[in-house]
């Protein structure tokens, strides 16, 4: 058993303490108090040096500032040196999967979850951390949380948060025309023929940042066959001859030549389309939950007026409002090759419970553990809303780029934007899809010729 010692962290009051703001000044309230233990650590002599790599690096993320002061903390705490390396979201990718390559991956480092993660772990490049979770640590954690960083019976990472995709909905904008949030698909078509016959764009999208199109077909996929051939597919035990991923692809087609997106919708950046909702110029923004807090900036024209909803059911009956694309899905994973697993697990208990907190408490993600007093903390009326809602979750499928194996991902997103442009089909998206499936089972076959186990 750890020796272990009673740590209070105060979220937001630390960054006081540093003389900074972790959260942005429109969203400062209440303190939130977060108890945890982490080991006593005896003897002195020379700080042992802990490698962090994480995407926390912009001047301007509140993650970056709580990440700052969480690390400058963490030293003291733990008498270690930390060497802090941060890259952009897609650079990360291609970095901390080379880092792996080359086996020189970071003590701690961020990840993404399930086919992100999955490689890597089987490459024995990640320690299981279950073994060295404190018992603190442990009775935080969420059972519902942890699927996709668990393998085989492991525990290979610590979550950071969670957050599912959801529909925005300005409704000033709707009232002004009578409408109500839609339950159904007909009733969605419905609402956004009637802002496209009186002039205005229904839905902005950033389609220079391919996720964001995926946002889209990845729920009318879960819509059309239900969240279990969803995982089927995506794991190559099944293809995508199932009509319902079919129909999906017609589906988004349809969004796209009704005038439901903004004309440049292919190669507009993210943060300009989000900004045409923001501003109150766009009625509906489908976006993950962390759009919530961004509603309730100073620079939002839209606070107080803006209701989220599920994104709406088909006429399939496999799928309902309450399976949602999301879930837990970032982590801070342990590489093998740590030189004191023990104590690289306790700091990074600390990182990941600290962030996962604070970002709650500024209101920009849903909180991945249980049974942890966060004061007086208040979330902002639209995460009231989205709890209302997964309270009551059948399902979680996270995100395709992060479920789909390897090189899947990228040319998931690749078809993707080919349709959202019209330069494929709706039959040609599947086809290239079911091609993805025809490829392991051709390398199978050319391994068996070869003599290959």
């Amino acid at each position: 058993m750890k020796g272990l010692r009673h740590l209070t962290i105060w979220i937001c009051v630390m960054a006081a303490m540093f003389g900074m703001g972790a959260c942005s000044r429109a969203e400062k309230d209440e303190d939130v108090r977060v108890d945890m233990t982490v080991p006593a650590k005896d003897g002195a002599g020379e700080r042992p040096v802990i490698r962090l790599w994480h995407i926390y690096g912009s001047d301007d993320d509140q993650a970056a500032r709580i990440m700052e002061q969480l690390t400058r903390e963490a030293e003291d705490k733990f008498n270690v040196t930390i060497e802090v390396d941060t890259a952009e979201n897609e650079g990360y990718k291609t970095k901390i999967k080379a880092a792996a390559a080359a086996n020189e991956l970071p003590d701690i480092f961020y990840t993404w979850s399930h086919e992100f993660l999955k490689p890597m772990v089987d490459a024995g490049k990640v320690l299981e951390v279950s073994r060295y979770y404190s018992d603190d640590f442990q009775s935080h954690l969420n059972d519902a949380m942890m699927k996709g960083i668990q393998f085989d019976g492991g525990t290979y990472a610590l979550p950071l948060d969670s957050s599912v995709a959801m529909v925005y909905y300005n409704m000033e904008m709707m009232d002004r025309y009578g409408l109500e949030i839609p339950v159904t698909w007909d009733e969605f078509i419905q609402v956004c023929q009637t802002f496209v016959d009186n002039g205005i764009t229904p839905m902005p999208v950033g389609g220079n940042e391919p996720w964001t199109i995926a946002m889209y077909y990845d729920l009318l996929a879960l819509r059309e066959v239900g969240p279990e051939k969803v995982a089927d597919a995506a794991a190559k035990r099944t293809d995508y001859s199932d009509p319902g991923f079919l129909e999906a692809a017609r589906k988004l087609r349809q969004l796209v030549d009704m005038g439901a997106f903004t004309a440049d919708s292919a190669t507009a950046l993210r943060e300009e389309a989000e900004a045409l909702f923001m501003q109150g110029q766009a009625p509906m923004y489908l976006n993950g939950s962390w759009t919530s807090s961004r509603v309730y900036r100073e620079s939002s024209r839209v606070a107080g007026k803006v209701k989220a909803a599920p994104f709406p059911v088909t006429g399939s009956g496999k799928s309902t409002i309450y399976d949602f694309t999301g879930g837990p899905d970032s982590a801070f994973a342990v590489s093998s090759s740590t030189k004191d697993p023990e104590l690289t697990v306790d700091l990074a208990e600390y990182m990941a419970m600290g962030l996962a907190v604070e970002l709650y408490k500024c209101k920009s993600n849903d909180l991945p553990y249980i049974n942890v007093d966060t004061g007086d903390a208040q979330l902002n009326p639209l995460m009231q809303e989205i709890h209302e809602y997964t309270d009551h979750a059948a399902s979680y499928t996270i995100w395709w780029d992060n479920l789909l194996e390897g090189t899947d991902a990228a040319r998931y997103l690749d078809s993707l934007e080919y349709l959202f442009r019209g330069d494929i089909t709706p039959e040609e998206f599947i086809s290239r899809m079911n091609g993805l499936k025809q490829e392991e089972t051709d390398e199978a076959d050319d391994r068996r010729e070869a003599g290959w186990k």
